[in-house]
């Protein structure tokens, strides 16, 4: 568990006209722990570009894929006013570009690091902030939609049928299957959804689709954002979760064929090399 709020660092205020933004701090440690310097990271969802700026803030390089305009003229206003080199961003669909990828036989990424869409959670009403008594209406400020609403309107996401949300979630994931290098990780940010009297276990459906692509579920990171606040909902009447955690689920590409002697020498020199870089750099 990572239970850790993040500092408002990297234009905050901006990046969170994104209602799904994730720490920058948070994705670079993430890609600390799952490659070396100088390897490639792939974000097929990269929104205002958290994964992209955690390759900067680590010294990988980074590419994202967003549908979205709006979202990378944000990133790269935040890389202005940061002073910040952008990483590549690639504005299009995710299903068409890495097939594109596929096609071009462009050299296989290291990591993959991604913040899937919530199914229709950009588009479902909130009710922070109101409250109500059975048979009376509901007092108090009725929130607006979610953030992610007045720009996915321009998309394919709205009012999507969680069958459709499921079917893009396979295809974008089936060719990340086939672009990642065997032996490295997939790492998925996803949160459950309270929606219409009923709790929905997105992490569950994550895990399946991607182990029926051939994707090896190997943990979950459960991260508990400390600065977020709890909000009661239903006393006295009903029981209903305020949900402040998101999951962070771990996958990994096996490899084919057991190693052989050549290949294990070669990586133990890969990390070796890397030790004494890191070492040397601490002193």
């Amino acid at each position: 568990m990572i239970p850790k709020g993040y500092p408002p660092s990297f234009q905050l205020k901006l990046r969170n006209k994104h209602g799904g933004q994730k720490p920058p701090e948070l994705c670079e440690s993430l890609i600390k722990t799952f490659t070396k310097e100088g390897e490639f990271v792939l974000d097929p969802f990269c929104g205002v570009g958290g994964t992209l700026i955690g390759c900067h803030l680590s010294n990988r390089n980074g590419i994202g894929i967003e549908i979205n305009k709006d979202w990378i003229d944000i990133y790269l206003t935040i890389c202005d006013l940061e002073s910040l080199k952008p990483q590549k961003i690639i504005h299009g669909d995710s299903r068409e570009i890495l097939k594109n990828f596929i096609s071009k036989k462009r050299k296989n990424f290291d990591f993959i690091l991604t913040d899937v869409p919530y199914w229709k959670m950009d588009t479902v009403e909130k009710s922070k902030g109101t409250y109500k008594k059975v048979g009376e209406e509901p007092k108090g400020v009725y929130s607006e939609k979610s953030k992610l609403s007045r720009f996915n309107s321009a998309s394919n996401y709205n009012e999507r049928r969680k069958k459709d949300w499921e079917s893009l979630i396979s295809d974008v994931f089936r060719d990340c299957f086939k672009i990642l290098k065997p032996g490295s990780y997939c790492a998925v940010f996803i949160g459950n959804m309270y929606n219409q009297g009923q709790y929905h276990l997105l992490n569950a459906d994550i895990a399946r689709i991607l182990s029926q692509i051939g994707f090896i579920l190997k943990g979950e990171i459960v991260w508990y954002d400390v600065n977020k606040k709890l909000h009661l909902y239903g006393i006295n009447y009903s029981w209903i979760p305020s949900i402040v955690h998101q999951f962070i689920m771990i996958f990994r590409k096996e490899r084919d064929n057991n190693v052989n002697k050549q290949e294990k020498e070669n990586i133990q020199k890969r990390n070796i090399h890397w030790l004494k870089d890191k070492t040397s750099f601490n002193d």
